[in-house]
């Protein structure tokens, strides 16, 4: 049998994104020889500026539906308009339904390997977090696939919990991310504690931003409402080491909440499972949509973008803060001033 054609894949692809009827047809007689064949290593792109970062994050993702599949080709999309994409983080729920039965199963290549493809995500790192969907069993492999370097090696998981630097600004980190595993046993969770304060309070250049990232919120508006016991235990030491974003997901939808003296709670838990509802919006919820799609954060050491996206690559709303602002997020992350709004405040 001999590998299908660029053409072919692209047309499995086109047609899956777009939900025929006829894809699962399409995929057996065009891909599916391409869906077994091992993924090549991937190749970093090289010459990015290193004093800015420009990433993508999203959660809940890991269906292997068509939703899924459309939002990994509006992400292609918008990096190649925009013209810079570094990294993507994953913010768990990696792999529903059934769990994996070793590195080379192939939900690999169909929630993961093959999803993600493109001039851009084919060449940049995906940094998982845990989701409880990844529990009991598919945790075990996501590291060992992420330690092991399987498949194209974009995968990066070296354990449950890291912490990694990227960027970099006149000697400073331009942004230190700290991933926690909130799926875990809470016993872990004071171990998980103890290693955000040695991340942000080692010695050294500080960062410029600092970042958690995690599959549950702490704040929600959506139907799960807010992680008491995250609230209790995880908000304190978010505050004390003045980390300034928590990336999440396990809400099924789009959410952005501000609160005076917390980190700004981005939420993008709609990549690719079934959408959730949202409760009614309160004064600390400043954006929130029940559509698939994904945030996209550009970073550099004056200030911070935080985009979000639907599953056609479309911009929904966009913010922007300025390093230099005296506050935390809230009063600092503020919606851009688009042409939109010009002809608003113009009437």
């Amino acid at each position: 049998m001999t590998t299908p054609s660029r053409f072919a894949k692209r047309l499995v692809l086109r047609r899956i994104v777009r939900g025929s009827g006829i894809a699962i047809v399409l995929l057996l007689m065009s891909g599916g020889y391409w869906l077994y064949t091992p993924p090549s290593p991937f190749v970093p792109l090289r010459g990015l500026d290193p004093s800015s970062v420009s990433m993508i994050a999203l959660g809940d993702q890991g269906s292997g539906n068509m939703q899924q599949w459309r939002v990994g080709q509006a992400m292609e999309r918008v990096a190649a308009r925009e013209g810079r994409l570094d990294m993507v983080v994953l913010l768990g729920d990696n792999f529903y339904g059934k769990p994996l039965t070793s590195t080379h199963d192939l939900s690999w290549q169909t929630r993961f390997e093959r999803v993600y493809w493109g001039h851009w995500l084919s060449h940049v790192p995906f940094y998982a977090v845990l989701g409880n969907n990844d529990y009991p069993v598919s945790q075990k492999i996501e590291i060992e696939y992420g330690q092991q370097h399987t498949g194209s090696g974009r995968w990066q998981m070296p354990t449950n919990f890291y912490s990694k630097d990227f960027g970099n600004v006149d000697g400073r980190p331009l942004v230190r991310m700290v991933f926690l595993d909130t799926s875990a046993p809470r016993e872990s969770l004071q171990q998980q504690i103890d290693f955000i304060d040695q991340a942000f309070q080692a010695s050294g250049p500080a960062p410029v931003w600092r970042i958690v990232a995690s599959h549950h919120p702490v704040r929600n508006q959506g139907q799960q409402g807010n992680e008491s016991d995250l609230v209790v235990r995880l908000l304190p030491v978010l505050q004390r080491n003045n980390v300034d974003l928590l990336l999440s997901g396990h809400e099924h939808n789009q959410q952005l909440l501000l609160r005076a003296g917390e980190p700004a709670w981005v939420i993008s838990g709609a990549g690719g499972q079934k959408l959730d509802t949202l409760d009614t919006s309160t004064p600390q919820s400043v954006f929130a949509v029940s559509r698939a799609g994904f945030a996209k954060l550009d970073l550099n050491a004056n200030q911070l973008r935080l985009a979000y996206y639907d599953d056609q690559g479309d911009l929904e709303i966009g913010y922007r803060w300025v390093r230099s602002c005296q506050w935390m997020a809230k009063g600092c992350l503020l919606p851009e001033l688009t042409q939109h709004n010009v002809v608003q405040s113009d009437r």
